[in-house]
């Protein structure tokens, strides 16, 4: 199946993806964005979940400007979900 043929939003594809089997593959989202954070600061500059998220989108933007690709848009809105998510649970 094409990325046009996909008649589901990528709203709702993001949302079903960061509330299903992304959280089974790979644990508690505010977990893995601490530990993304730890390895990233690694690289000399501290970095939150939020700044994971952050980064997250940024490159996903990047990669649309270069080409279009529907897993980019997905991507870019789980990842704002997980922003969200983050800071409302502060």
């Amino acid at each position: 199946m094409s990325e046009r043929d996909n008649p589901e939003s990528v709203l709702l594809e993001a949302e079903t993806i960061v509330n299903g089997k992304r959280a089974t593959d790979y644990g508690d989202s505010n977990e893995n964005l601490r530990d993304i954070a730890e390895i990233a600061t690694l690289l000399g500059q501290p970095i939150d979940g939020r700044g994971v998220c952050r980064v997250m989108m940024a490159v996903k933007l990047a990669r649309e400007k270069f080409n279009h690709k529907r897993d980019n848009l997905v991507d870019l809105c789980g990842y704002a979900e997980l922003l969200n998510r983050w800071e409302e649970s502060r």
